[in-house]
């Protein structure tokens, strides 16, 4: 296969809400992480019933100006098809006063990558409808659930003990704000995206080529100096850790503002050869580079804004390593172009393999 062509020109489009709930989270690593996404096999069928807001016709959200929203769990009696937790075809009641605290809220999309926030503490016990019946009201932080404006409903998690990749979930409407700004948390998920997919694709080169095949390849001896040309698989090896650290760092950050670090899916990465890595390794850097300095104004915790220029630089240090191999100039303009999170979508999509 050839390598795929990723533009540099700007990508026009006002999808900037779609991009955060389909791409924040589509991403793959293969270090520590297998290829083959862990939540490609994940089953949460839709049979809990739940409020979001209860007291509220509108289910108002907003997350610009609130802190948390509470969601109810009420009690419901449905059949478990899929045997979740009792043979399939069983008919259970779910009491959620019973269960354990093992929810995740926020987009469905969000937590079908293994994404969403989890709850505050372990609830109030209260009778929400009128039924006579004990339900559970927790309250979630509003920062990391993904929401972006144009959701017109929220969902709800719960996971089984034991796993994060199977149980129930419940739908409810909602009303938001019709502009909302994206939140640090989001950011760094749609971060950890790129570094996800970047940690993946230098491990699949390094996984495929030996030290032997990458030093005695046409892209190694355009270095006339022999410690420069049989250093370029360790050089690769050290970008790959690199990437790691990055997937590291703002896993770090994310859990410690409150948010759930998004999940890997699985990537194909279309390249036929060492040369070929190296041409496609020079743009999927540039891309990095510009969608850092793309959201660096919109992060407003400084801790996170010096974590994202730190990488930024590292990034960046990258490209120029691949522009050499690739025999281009490694700065050829005197300011860069930033990539918005809608521009970088459909070039993050090129490398998706379920997109």
């Amino acid at each position: 296969m050839k390598p795929t062509e990723i533009s540099h020109a700007l990508v026009e489009s006002t999808e900037r809400r779609t991009f955060l709930k389909t791409a924040i989270g589509a991403a793959a690593t293969a270090a520590a992480i297998p290829a083959v996404s862990t939540i490609a096999s994940a089953h949460f069928p839709e049979t809990l019933r739940i409020d979001i807001a209860p007291g509220s016709n509108e289910n108002k959200i907003d997350p610009e100006t609130d802190d948390c929203v509470s969601v109810a769990i009420l009690q419901s009696t449905f059949v478990d098809e899929d045997g979740i937790l009792k043979d399939p075809g069983t008919k259970i009641t779910f009491d959620p006063t019973e269960r354990p605290v093992r929810y995740r809220f926020g987009t469905q999309e969000l937590l079908g990558q293994g994404g969403g926030v989890r709850p505050i503490n372990d609830g109030e016990v209260r009778d929400v409808n009128g039924d006579g019946k004990d339900d559970l009201v927790l309250q979630f932080p509003l920062d990391g659930t993904g929401f972006t404006g144009d959701e017109s409903t929220g969902t709800l998690y719960w996971e089984r003990p034991g796993t994060r990749h199977h149980g129930f979930h419940g739908t409810d409407t909602i009303r938001l704000p019709d502009d909302m700004q994206v939140s640090d948390i989001d950011i760094l998920n749609y971060a950890l995206t790129l570094e996800h997919l970047e940690a993946a694709y230098y491990n699949d080169f390094l996984d495929t080529y030996s030290e032997s095949e990458v030093e005695r390849s046409e892209v190694a001896n355009y270095f006339a100096r022999p410690t420069l040309q049989y250093s370029t698989y360790q050089q690769i090896q050290d970008v790959r850790d690199h990437e790691e650290a990055h997937v590291e760092k703002l896993t770090s950050l994310i859990e410690k503002l409150g948010g759930n670090p998004v999940e890997p899916a699985k990537y194909e990465f279309p390249y036929d050869g060492i040369e070929e890595f190296v041409a496609l390794s020079d743009r999927i850097e540039a891309v990095g580079v510009s969608a850092y300095a793309g959201v660096a104004p919109m992060i407003d915790d400084t801790g996170v804004l010096e974590a994202a220029l730190s990488i930024h630089s590292v990034e960046a240090n990258h490209q120029t390593y691949f522009q050499l191999l690739h025999l281009q100039r490694p700065a050829p303009d005197a300011f860069n172009s930033a990539r918005s999170m809608d521009q970088v979508l459909p070039i993050a999509q090129q490398f998706m393999a379920d997109h």
